[in-house]
């Protein structure tokens, strides 16, 4: 069965592009992907993201869960506030990028990817039951996944909704920092964070899905109908533009951040390489405190000794062309990696893309081919953003 967000009748009636994405249909666009990525590097935008998996983890014994199932240090943020980190599987494979919100009380937030959240949930309650063999556990895991909306507010203006919409400003937050607030009476979870690589703030709260898939929860979306088109409302002083998943992720490349399924994911099959994705291979390491166990820590610290046979890598097209998934990557002719996502970037007007390479090739400043419809293109590897981050980004000179 084809999943929906709570207010996918809205984007039906409203985009031009509706389809299927991980299970999910979704609007892709509603003026066009270019038009709403610039409104998002210059001005603002608003996604709904609630296809994205939500779980809460409850109990005296939720902190030690988290940070044996995940790779950072959950305990160190302060409530209320959030950690990224990355699951992984017993062989060091990246099971999925993941947010987790210390929500005080013995109560955290994740937030995870929306084509792995059944996975994990089988993943987590198998790891729950294995311990539980050993003796009492005091955690409760809940799937939220369909009764959580979550709306994405991203650009140079989102600081100024948010002060319009909540009276405070964003930019006094650490980057996922999050606070409670209320918009007419709604209670929601605010924190400043995005994937678009430009300042923001995202918004969670729960409300009924007309498409649940648990028919007795299913009802009318009031509060989040009512949220959207505040916030649009509240924003078209800022020229707002309602979003696409097609421009969320030509944005999140210009910025150069992975996504899960095409850069992470358990078990990704390269002409150059049969392996799967570990957290050291995708420039993930930032993510890991070996302070810890955490699943797949042994095997990263083999890999990590014996080396690495191939590296993530960012790079741009010297040659006209628009690189894409699965064409190949050459040095001198010589076949050394595979693009692993690659669009036109909407603000530079060229091909730029992230590949797995030989990992001799994976620093900036390396010439490469990128083979396009059997045609070799000149490119060059180069350090995200590919945006200058002075004048674009989250942290842009103002």
């Amino acid at each position: 069965m084809v999943k929906r967000v709570h207010i996918f009748d809205w984007h039906k009636e409203n985009a031009k592009k509706v389809e299927e994405f991980a299970g999910w249909e979704m609007p892709i666009w509603y003026s066009s992907i270019k038009e709403e990525h610039l409104a998002v590097r210059n001005g603002v935008g608003i996604f709904d993201v609630s296809h994205m998996g939500e779980f809460i983890f409850r109990g005296k014994d939720a902190l030690e869960f988290l940070q044996y199932v995940t790779t950072n240090d959950i305990s160190k943020p302060p409530a209320i506030s959030g950690t990224y980190t990355l699951v992984l599987n017993e062989r060091g494979a990246v099971k999925d990028e993941t947010l987790v919100f210390n929500l005080g009380n013995d109560t955290y937030m994740m937030v995870c990817d929306s084509d792995a959240f059944e996975k994990l949930e089988a993943w987590f309650n198998a790891i729950k039951r294995g311990i539980e063999k050993f003796g009492e556990i005091d955690l409760e895991i809940e799937n939220k996944t369909y009764d959580m909306a979550m709306f994405s507010i991203q650009g140079p203006k989102a600081r100024d909704l948010a002060k319009d919409l909540f009276g405070i400003d964003i930019n006094e937050l650490w980057w996922f920092q999050a606070k409670e607030v209320e918009l007419d009476g709604i209670k929601m979870l605010l924190s400043r964070s995005g994937y678009t690589g430009e300042n923001g703030f995202e918004v969670y709260f729960e409300d009924a899905n007309p498409y649940h898939p648990d028919e007795s929860k299913r009802g009318k979306p009031e509060k989040a109908l009512h949220v959207w088109k505040t916030i649009l409302e509240a924003g078209e002083k800022y020229g707002i533009k309602p979003a696409g998943l097609g421009a969320r992720d030509t944005l999140r490349l210009e910025a150069g951040y992975t996504l899960y399924g095409n850069e992470t994911k358990e078990l990704q099959l390269l002409s150059t390489d049969i392996d799967e994705v570990t957290p050291l291979q995708a420039n993930l390491d930032f993510a890991i405190f070996w302070d810890k166990e955490f699943i797949g820590k042994d095997a990263l610290l083999k890999q990590r000794e014996r080396g690495l046979g191939r590296k993530l890598v960012h790079f741009k097209m010297v040659e006209k062309g628009i690189p894409r998934e699965g064409y190949k990557v050459l040095a001198n002719g010589e076949l050394i990696g595979e693009v692993t996502s690659g669009t036109s970037s909407p603000l530079l007007g060229i091909g730029i893309g992230i590949a797995f390479v030989k990992t001799e090739y994976a620093q900036p400043g390396v010439e490469l081919e990128i083979e396009i419809r059997g045609k070799s293109k000149k490119a060059v590897t180069v350090a995200p953003p590919f945006y200058d981050p002075k004048k674009y980004g989250a942290f842009r000179e103002e």
